[in-house]
């Protein structure tokens, strides 16, 4: 008996854009402001949110371990904040 040859192109066809069609999604504007913005959005969203939503609750738990060694992972609250210093809008 054969194992099923799975086509990944059908699979993930509705996933993978082209650069046309994603330049068309954000409108001909520069990739990179765009993501940062839409990071900014997102913070401000979840900033507002009551403190007994279940995202905001994900967004502010801290674990019980430590962290592992090496070079910290970078975070949504580090990403907006280091895009807020270099637009000079925050200290």
């Amino acid at each position: 008996m054969k194992d099923p040859v799975v086509n990944l192109n059908i699979l993930f066809c509705h996933f993978v854009k082209t650069n046309k069609e994603s330049d068309e999604l954000i409108k001909h504007r520069n990739i990179i402001n765009y993501v940062k913005s839409q990071q900014l959005s997102w913070f401000g969203h979840i900033n507002r949110m009551p403190e007994t939503s279940i995202v905001k609750r994900i967004d502010k738990w801290k674990p019980f371990t430590g962290r592992p060694a090496g070079r910290p992972k970078s975070r949504l609250d580090d990403d907006v904040r280091n895009d807020l210093k270099k637009m000079k809008r925050t200290k």
